[in-house]
């Protein structure tokens, strides 16, 4: 029995693990640390890809509550990628086209997603019929508001901004708090639920 305890122990603890870092946890941001992290963005300012909006950006640390949230991103792409004439990239990208600028800040930004227990749950081109004016719609799922402070308080995020702002003409972000279906702890209540089924007809098989 005991063996047996110790194989399920090695099957589900790791996606019990999981679940507890995907979740995160998260207490709300202290006063203090909404001041620490607004400090060091605001350093970043001094990089081409700095263009934050201090007193919404301040007001949304402010009003965490620790739990997970959504943003709805639309975006509308420069025909051409428009990189400031003091830019590294200006000439080295100069035929290129704000999809491809955005596509390198994306490399930066999945990374930085995933490690703070974050990603992209949607993201699609229209369909060019002229009913919209906005090239694409990106959905991301944040851990907490803590981490997207920590992303945005990032060197890796403050240099790849400068792709993101060089791709957009314009942009708009939505953010909201909901439910992801299905949700990620019926997903993970499934999986563990099935080591238990599989693992027990095994055994019984084997009797």
């Amino acid at each position: 029995m005991k063996k047996r305890h110790l194989h399920i122990s090695l099957l589900t603890i790791p996606l019990l693990a999981l679940v507890i870092w995907y979740n995160g946890g998260s207490k709300p941001l202290s006063a203090d640390e909404v001041e620490y992290y607004l400090s060091i963005i605001k350093e970043q300012e001094q990089n081409p890809g700095g263009r934050h909006d201090f007193k919404v950006l301040r007001s949304f640390l402010e009003k965490d509550d620790g739990n997970s949230f959504y943003t709805v991103n639309l975006y509308k792409y420069h025909p051409k990628s428009q990189y400031e004439i003091s830019s590294v990239y200006s000439n080295k990208y100069v035929h290129d086209s704000g999809r491809d600028a955005y596509d390198r800040f994306s490399k930066v930004m999945i990374k930085l997603l995933a490690s703070h227990s974050s990603h992209p749950i949607f993201g699609s081109n229209w369909v060019d019929d002229n009913s919209s004016s906005w090239d694409r719609l990106v959905i991301v799922r944040y851990r907490s508001r803590r981490d997207i402070a920590k992303i945005f308080a990032s060197d890796e995020f403050a240099d790849a901004s400068e792709h993101k702002w060089a791709a957009l003409a314009d942009n708009e972000r939505l953010l909201v708090q909901g439910l992801h279906i299905p949700s990620f702890y019926l997903i993970a209540l499934t999986m563990i639920s099935s080591i238990y089924i599989f693992y027990f007809l095994y055994l019984r098989k084997k009797m």
